[in-house]
């Protein structure tokens, strides 16, 4: 049994247990010109929807899902089988939050799963501090992709905020993933919605698996 196995099936007793605590729930969506994950295309540079739905927990554990429009082409296909791109990509996690001498911490496990019986779907276990001064720091472990670490920072701007991260995802494992990225992002408030101007610059890695080519993307996101 995987480490994401044993993860869920834990956070799944606990929530069992605390099932008669208060929850809150809450929902999400947002329309984007290009979906980006990790400074790469997720929808070949096309307009994407996503929704999500959370479920958090008085005591601090949340399970929750996310849906985006995506144009992913599978990792493999059988022979004789007429290769179809998933469009749907469908985010399934869980884990617990809480604060630690004035740091946050949230720990937690995702499973990804798009459609088409794609062979890319994988699955990651996580954990993120919420530093002072606006400093974010985020290290992901999977066996099917590489260990993916990410330093954020944001502050306040005028109107709205302005918010940068720098990600590397290790290719050692042989992943064609491999490779870092910046983004920065200004957001601001519209009534009831978010708006939101990134830019995003990726250069790949160099593996057995060949060169990721470098991308760049200038992405508006409208969000509620």
């Amino acid at each position: 049994m995987n480490k994401l196995k044993l993860t869920l099936i834990g956070l799944a007793l606990v929530f069992v247990s605390t099932f008669a605590n208060a929850i809150s729930v809450s929902g999400n969506a947002a329309i984007q010109t290009d979906y980006i994950w990790r400074g790469m295309t997720q929808n070949d540079g096309q307009n994407s929807v996503n929704v999500g739905l959370d479920v958090d927990f008085e005591n601090g554990f949340y399970v929750g899902t996310w849906g985006a429009a995506v144009d992913v082409a599978k990792s493999s296909t059988a022979a004789g089988q007429t290769p179809a791109n998933s469009t749907l990509e469908l985010d399934y996690y869980g884990g617990y939050t809480f604060e630690m001498g004035g740091i946050g911490v949230n720990i937690g496990a995702i499973q990804v799963k798009y459609d088409q019986n794609n062979t890319s779907d994988f699955s990651e276990n996580y954990i993120a501090l919420s530093l002072p001064m606006n400093v974010g720091l985020h290290y992901s472990e999977g066996d099917e992709l590489g260990d993916y670490a990410e330093i954020s920072w944001g502050m306040d701007v005028g109107v709205g905020s302005l918010a940068v991260a720098y990600g590397d995802m290790d290719s050692s494992n042989g992943a064609a993933d491999g490779g870092s990225h910046t983004t920065v992002g200004y957001s601001i408030p519209a009534g009831d919605l978010t708006v939101e101007l990134s830019y995003s610059d990726f250069s790949g890695d160099t593996n057995a698996n060949g060169t990721m080519a470098d991308q760049d993307a200038v992405v508006l996101t409208i969000s509620m």
